[in-house]
């Protein structure tokens, strides 16, 4: 029989965080201070508290619509004017 590999939720925290949330870029505008670098309890905390969530992975669990702007002022003609970005869980 084959043994189920036991998952530390340390690492499955680390790999969220780590994919969903650019620790540099939000060093850059204040969000993150570069001692939090490798506190992913930390960092989880500060966004939850943020953006008002109870845990990270609500973390777009939700499809958004937003509006783009683009630097010329010129949307592509495929481009429609509110976009759908689809939950990370789609």
């Amino acid at each position: 029989m084959r043994k189920i590999k036991e998952y530390d939720e340390t690492k499955v925290l680390e790999r969220f965080i780590k994919e969903f949330f650019d620790f540099n870029e939000l060093v850059k505008i204040g969000f993150f201070t570069k001692e939090m670098r490798g506190k992913y309890e930390a960092q989880a905390q500060k966004i939850c508290h943020f953006f008002g969530m109870e845990t990270v992975y609500e973390w777009r669990s939700e499809a958004s619509q937003v509006h783009f702007s683009y630097a010329e002022g010129k949307r592509p003609e495929d481009e429609p004017f509110v976009t759908v970005i689809p939950s990370i869980y789609e």
